[in-house]
């Protein structure tokens, strides 16, 4: 009890301290969760183009939003990290708002073009201002707790789609519309908020005294070179549920369209009642270990779909529920670690530069992952899960030998997460 009480006084100290940012997560995530179990589906619903020129247009408008993570690190390390944040919600209003009028092969592209490149601004600038949140206090304390606040709002905004979803085709529009509402209401509560005392005076760490800070020395690095590989492979872990499991799910098990949400909204309310006690748990625990097992948990939810025939009436959404269990699983053991490592490892100078690589890296996984869609509508659609399974094997391997070679101050999750 006195444990429990404890963390009940940490939570609402941790939600006081950063209340008005607490207040951004929120309607900004609560707008997420409206629409990202839908991004893909949502054209096959309002559209006529086939899916696969869909995923062809995703592909490549994720391609061409990559150059934006690398903008986002140059950005973050000159202006900081708030303004990335200002700019991403901006974005992401600018390209809900094309989804409203998309329907040819231009705007539909134009719409994901912009929709994407705000996610990659978001996840070059998000580890960052969390590392500036911190203040010099334990990261995973600070991640865990706002990503539980983010996991929270996703589901409601999941369960609200669901809802939305069960009226008719007709509530995708106002899903869309509330979304853009959401990003320029966050956007403009992040405006107003200062960053920490180390974000405006960054001081490398220790035993970092020998290295003078510069990307050079950044690419040169074996373990830098494996995480950015790592990411490359877990990126698709980020569009496997709302892009392949979603179409598989509605397009060939023939479920209605608000599984996606349903599936979102399982993930995200166990991530929101967990999230900050599943990181206590792996306290002192090895960080490339944590990201290798959320790899691994990942490719569990593709391994059966190799050798599953469709599925139907319960049976069916079964298998939605474990999915949402392991993908959430996946979530709450690596996301901490593999954030810590992103922003602890690299050199202060090139930290916001760094985590633009690791996340375009990431985006690049993100991008190539729908042009395996296609697969679906073949003889031979197991072989999408084969590579997808395969590729989640990678990204276990070389996460996992990426932090073996960091200091160890890097390698272990933060003892002191345990005190909060």
């Amino acid at each position: 009890m006195f444990f429990a009480s404890a963390r009940l006084r940490a939570a609402r100290s941790a939600l006081s301290e950063h209340r008005f940012v607490t207040f951004a997560v929120l309607i900004d995530t609560v707008g997420a969760g409206l629409t990202l179990p839908l991004t893909i589906v949502y054209f096959t619903l309002t559209t006529d183009l086939p899916l696969a020129v869909i995923g062809l247009l995703s592909t490549a408008a994720s391609l061409v939003a990559l150059p934006i993570g690398l903008l986002g690190g140059v950005v973050t390390d000159r202006l900081g990290a708030k303004v990335s944040m200002i700019v991403n919600n901006l974005m992401s209003a600018a390209g809900f708002a094309v989804y409203l009028i998309a329907h040819d092969p231009v705007l539909v592209f134009v719409a994901i073009f912009l929709a994407n490149a705000s996610e990659r601004l978001y996840w070059t600038s998000w580890t960052a201002y969390v590392h500036d949140l911190a203040d010099g206090r334990p990261f995973e304390r600070w991640f865990a707790f706002l990503e539980a606040i983010k996991a929270a709002a996703l589901g409601s905004g999941a369960i609200l789609a669901a809802v939305a979803l069960a009226q008719g085709q007709d509530g995708l529009r106002w899903l869309i519309l509330a979304n853009v509402v959401t990003s320029v209401a966050a956007a403009i509560v992040f405006a107003t908020q200062r960053p920490g005392e180390r974000a405006r005076h960054p001081q490398p760490p220790r035993g970092a005294d020998e290295s003078s800070g510069t990307i050079r020395e950044f690419f040169a690095d074996r373990s830098m070179r494996l995480i950015t590989l790592g990411q490359f492979l877990i990126g698709p872990a980020m569009v496997l549920p709302n892009v392949a499991l979603s179409v598989l799910f509605v397009q060939h098990w023939h479920m209605p369209p608000a599984v996606a949400p349903v599936q979102f909204a399982i993930a995200t309310a166990l991530c929101a009642v967990f999230q900050t006690s599943v990181t206590r748990w792996v306290v002192g625990l090895r960080r490339g270990t944590l990201v290798a097992v959320g790899a691994l948990l990942t490719a569990l939810t593709a391994l059966p779909l190799i050798v599953l025939p469709p599925l139907d009436g319960a049976a069916a959404w079964s298998y939605v529920a474990v999915v949402g269990v392991l993908l959430a699983a996946a979530d709450m053991i690596a996301l901490p670690a593999a954030n810590a490592v992103m922003a602890e490892a690299p050199h202060p100078r090139v930290r916001g530069r760094a985590i633009g690589v690791f996340q375009t890296a990431s985006s690049i996984g993100m991008a190539l992952f729908p042009l395996g869609l296609g697969l679906l509508d073949t003889d031979v659609p197991w072989l999408l899960w084969v590579m997808t399974v395969l590729v989640f094997a990678g990204a276990a391997w070389s996460w996992r030998a990426a932090v073996s070679g960091l200091p160890a101050r890097v390698q272990i999750a933060s003892p002191g997460d345990a005190d909060s």
